[in-house]
């Protein structure tokens, strides 16, 4: 938008000058029918004649809707048709000296709005309903356009809010009630994303929470099911406890003792073993000093000191003893063997690898083992572990403990042993074992049977919860909608026309009402009737607009002026509504009145034709008319405001097209040279084709002589002193001319009249009046021709 400019408000608007060319091109507006355009003229007044059935109304119906009347009415298009025509019409105008083109159909084009147009139907508008005058000062014109523009604004503004259409999914019946469901219900733009995420986040801990409660609410004994978790939190604690076991053992402290031991038993096996070498080297057997040698050895001290010489320490060297392994009776050497050998035992090595293996041992029992085979299968079934997930999770933990163990095992340094695996699952089993202490400590509670409602309640608020966050998008969308909307919203009231109005109606009363009232008043005057009781008065004010009434003074409400008036006090004083509406401005456009002098009386329409005619002055006024006596009031008032008028004739034969003028709308001079040429030659024609054709184109020809005949009397012999449709009688500069009249003049007249009015009657077949030939019609028209020429100079001299 731009500012208004500086002085801008000081500046007093004007008008464009507009006036109407011609109608062309029609098509589909009734049964109009033209093969011609429809031309105004140049003049500043065109009367367009047509006597009932010719288009008027056609063309004044299409005028209307082309220029946007307030009441244009239902335009048809030729109801005979089988087939409906599209309508159209171009429209010629002048605009500032400029002759320009529009193509109508349908639409108002708004370069001819300006025009006004009167006819019955306006004048109705005029008397029975409420009107925004049509003229205001610039002043007003101001708030007027600054209320269009702020309801044009505000249409769009709305139809972009209108544009907005939420996306967001219903709610489910089920969550209407929830804390949930009320606060999606009343999402506004004031809403931020922090308190979005507040309301709808979904955690692994509400989603365990509604798991828990969709199961307490379909337990049907509650009790049973707590004794039930108790039991499964037992097996549970137990599976945890063999897990927890075993991975302590296998700490890197324990690998690394079990490596140590393991290693130290190595290395005094192999001292031992050199000793058991250089011992027993010449020992018949070898072997001696190795393990199963020891073994052996240690077997039977233990059967020598237990059940063969319990009285006696092992080796039992003294006479008589037996070897305790063969049983057969000990030598010498035999006696000596068994003392190195015990010897061999008992020595500092041998003692030292003992105690390695004792070491060794110790570290390896700290090693716990894990049973990877159904032996766990059953305890994770005890434990109640029905996820599939969680069970594999065990199974693999377990399996990396036993790896680790036995890596251990064939390990030499405690880098060769695999990682602990993470304790992960056994946090989240100590996890599951706490739910279960409460979910059972819940069944008991359940068990009470006094909590249910608040658990249902509970659950329907983390489901209406899950809802929302599955809603995350939509729900964002539609606060991004609201605050668009908002934004909207706020520009949409700064269009309020309020204010505007109540400003306009206070200058409205200063600037414009009183003088449209006046203005009223004055065209009543003009138009001679100003003795009905009738006034205007201004009713309302709104959004911008103005508006007036027409009502009968001191009458009892609720009563129509169109009630009370008569038809013609109907016409007048719409006419004078009309005229004070559209004469408030300096206005240069075109005014189309369709039978203004419709019921009105011989005062009236003389008023009113000479209104029209003074208004022609300033305006181009195109005035449509079945009345003779209209087109001569006009032709009469506008030569008194020296204006010549332009006339134009409609058909009846082809509805809309254009005619010859009426004999006593022409000049008679005119019309004399026209029967001279025209027709003379159709009239030849005629004759020479057949006596029929003659006979009715001669009679026709007659008559129009006979009717010219009548209008040289009026116009030229009487130089128009008294006229047919006129009550007055004109003497001023005329009644002289009375006293110049020939008796040649009234014989001429006479003789001619005689003879062709006869043909007017009908014939007697006995002695029937031949018509004349074409050579005596032209003969007569030439003396005509004449006669006229010689009242004209006569008068003229005079």
């Amino acid at each position: 938008f731009t500012a208004i400019p500086d002085g801008a408000l000081e500046i007093k608007e004007t008008t464009k000058s507009l006036r109407l060319e011609s109608i062309e091109e029609v098509n589909g507006i009734n049964a109009l029918c033209p093969s011609k355009p429809l031309e105004f003229g140049s003049s500043s007044l065109c009367i367009v004649y047509g006597r009932n059935g010719t288009g008027k109304s056609g063309y004044v119906r299409l005028l209307k809707h082309a220029c946007g009347s307030k009441n244009p009415g239902k335009l048809l298009s030729n109801v005979f048709n089988k087939t409906e025509e599209k309508q159209s019409a171009t429209i010629k105008y002048n605009e500032d000296n400029q002759t320009k083109q529009l193509k109508w159909t349908k639409s108002t084009l708004s370069e001819l709005k300006e025009v006004d147009i009167y006819d019955t139907h306006c004048g109705l508008v005029y008397v029975d309903e409420e009107n925004e005058v049509a003229f205001e000062p610039w002043l007003l014109r101001l708030f007027t356009e600054l209320t269009h523009v702020c309801n044009r604004l505000e249409q769009q503004i709305q139809s972009k809010i209108n544009s907005f259409v939420s996306r967001k999914p219903n709610l489910p019946s089920e969550f209407v009630s929830t804390k949930a469901g009320t606060w999606y219900n009343n999402i506004t733009s004031k809403i931020s994303y922090i308190d979005v995420n507040d309301k709808i986040s979904w955690t692994s801990k509400h989603k365990a929470e509604l798991d828990e409660l969709g199961i307490r609410l379909s337990e049907n004994n509650p009790s049973a099911k707590a004794s039930s978790l108790r039991n499964q939190r037992k097996n549970l604690t137990k599976l945890i406890s063999d897990l927890k076991s075993v991975y302590n053992s296998l700490s890197d402290n324990n690998c690394f003792s079990f490596i140590k031991a393991n290693a130290d038993v190595k290395l005094k096996r192999i001292a031992s073993e050199q000793d058991a070498e250089r011992v027993f080297r010449n020992a018949p057997l070898t072997g001696v000093g190795s393990d199963s040698w020891k073994l052996l050895w240690e077997a039977a001290r233990k059967y020598s000191t237990e059940h063969a010489y319990t009285n006696s320490s092992f080796p039992n060297i003294e006479e008589n003893a037996r070897c305790v392994l063969c049983q057969r009776s000990l030598d010498e050497e035999s006696r000596e063997r068994f003392i190195s050998f015990e010897n061999f035992v008992k020595g500092e090595l041998q003692n030292r690898l003992q105690n390695a293996e004792e070491n060794l041992q110790t570290a390896e029992e700290k090693l716990l083992e894990i049973n990877t085979d159904d032996t766990l299968i059953t305890k994770i079934d005890a434990a109640g572990i029905n996820d599939k997930q969680i069970r594999e999770k065990i199974t693999n933990f377990a399996k990396s403990l036993l790896k680790r163990r036995e890596t251990c095992s064939k390990a030499n340094t405690i880098e060769e042993v695999i990682p602990l695996p993470s304790n992960d699952i056994i946090k989240h089993l100590e996890e599951i074992s706490l739910q279960l202490v409460r979910q059972a400590s819940a069944f008991d509670e359940d068990a009470k049977k006094q909590n249910r409602p608040v658990l249902q309640n509970h659950s329907n608020q983390l489901s209406a919860r899950k809802w929302l966050n599955q809603q995350r998008k939509a729900i964002k969308i539609e606060i991004n909608r609201l605050i668009e909307i908002e934004k909207f919203e706020k520009a949409r009231k700064l269009t309020n026309t309020v204010a505007l109005s109540k400003h306009k109606s206070l200058l409205t009363d200063e600037l414009l009402t009183n003088s449209y009232i006046q203005r009223f008043k004055n065209e009543l005057k003009a138009l001679k009737a100003d003795n009905l009781r009738v006034e205007l008065k201004k009713t309302r004010t709104e959004v911008g607009h103005v508006f007036h009434r027409i009502i009968l003074q001191n009458a009892a409400s609720g009563i129509r002026t169109s009630e009370i008036l008569s038809e013609g006090e109907f016409r007048i004083v719409s006419l004078a509504a009309f005229l004070a509406d559209t004469q408030g401005q300096d206005a240069k456009t075109t005014f189309i009145f369709d039978d203004p002098i419709s019921s009105l009386d011989q005062i009236y329409e003389e008023a009113t034709a000479q209104r029209l005619a003074l208004l022609s002055k300033h305006r181009q006024v195109i005035v449509f008319t079945h009345r003779l006596s209209l087109a001569g009031l006009l032709e009469k008032y506008c030569r008194k405001e020296t204006i010549t008028p332009e006339v134009v004739c409609l058909s009846r034969i082809k509805i809309g097209d254009i005619s010859d003028l009426p004999i006593n709308l022409t000049d008679t001079k005119t019309t004399a040279n026209r029967f001279l040429n025209d027709g003379i030659r159709d009239a030849k024609r005629a004759y020479q084709t057949s006596d029929a054709e003659y006979e009715k184109e001669a009679k026709v020809f007659c008559s129009n002589i006979r009717i010219l005949l009548e209008q040289i009397v009026e116009t030229n012999l009487l130089n128009g002193i008294v006229k047919r449709y006129s009550q007055e009688v004109q003497t001023k500069n005329k009644i002289e001319h009375l006293a110049k009249i020939t008796s040649e003049d009234c014989k001429f007249i006479d003789d001619l009249m005689t003879f062709y009015s006869q043909f007017e009657h009908s014939q007697s077949d006995e002695t029937p009046i031949e018509l004349p030939k074409p050579e005596k019609i032209e003969e007569d028209l030439n003396a005509i021709v004449e006669f006229i020429k010689k009242l004209k100079k006569r008068n003229k001299n005079n």
